[in-house]
C-alpha cells in the first residue's frame, strides 16, 4: 500500500486531488463522467447517421463536434438537474430513479437538442433520440444500464452524506 501512496505523490496535483476525494465523492463524478461520456457518445451517432456514415471519411467538422459536445452537457446537466430523483435508497427510491432515469433522458435530449440547434433542435432532440433507442435495443439497454450505474453510484454518495451529517449530530 505504501508503494501506491508514492506513486500518488508522483502525480500533478489535479489528480492528486481527485483521489483525495472520499469513495462517495469519486462515486459522485464516475456518474457524472459516466453519463456525460454517454451523451457524447449518443451525439457522435446522431451526428453520424445523419451524415449517412460520410464523417468516417472527412473527419468531424466544428460543427459535428459541437454537436457531440452537446450530447455531453446536455446529460450531464440533466443529471445535475435530477436532484432528487436520482440516488434514493429504499424500495420507493430505485421507482424514483426508475422515473428519474426517463426525466435524464428526456431532459437531457432538450437540453443537447436546443444547444446545438436552437428552437428545432428543442423538438428534434428528444425525436431523435426516441428515433435511435427504438431503433437500436441495444443502445437503449446500455443506456438505461448506465444511468441505472449512475443512479446506484449516486445513491452511495448520498448514504455517505448521510452517515457524516449523522456523526456531526
Amino acid at each position: 500500500m505504501r508503494a501506491v501512496y508514492h506513486h500518488l505523490q508522483d502525480l500533478p496535483h489535479t489528480v492528486r486531488g481527485f483521489w483525495s476525494l472520499t469513495e462517495g465523492e469519486q462515486q459522485l463524478v464516475t456518474a457524472y463522467v459516466m453519463t456525460c461520456a454517454f451523451g457524447a457518445g449518443l451525439g457522435l451517432m446522431t451526428v453520424t447517421h445523419m451524415s449517412h456514415g460520410s464523417i468516417l471519411e472527412g473527419g468531424l467538422t466544428l460543427y459535428h463536434r459541437w454537436i457531440v459536445l452537446c450530447g455531453a452537457l446536455g446529460c450531464g446537466l440533466a443529471l445535475r438537474l435530477a436532484g432528487d430523483r436520482m440516488g434514493q435508497s429504499g424500495p420507493n427510491g430505485f421507482a424514483r430513479g426508475m422515473l428519474g432515469v426517463i426525466w435524464v433522458s428526456v431532459v437531457g435530449a432538450v437540453i443537447a437538442g436546443t444547444l446545438a440547434l436552437p428552437f428545432y433542435g428543442t423538438m428534434f432532440g428528444p425525436f431523435t433520440l426516441a428515433i435511435m433507442l427504438v431503433s437500436s435495443p441495444m443502445l437503449a439497454l446500455l443506456w438505461f444500464a448506465n444511468l441505472l450505474a449512475s443512479h446506484l453510484l449516486i445513491r452511495n454518495w448520498r448514504t455517505e452524506q448521510d452517515r457524516l451529517f449523522a456523526r456531526l449530530a
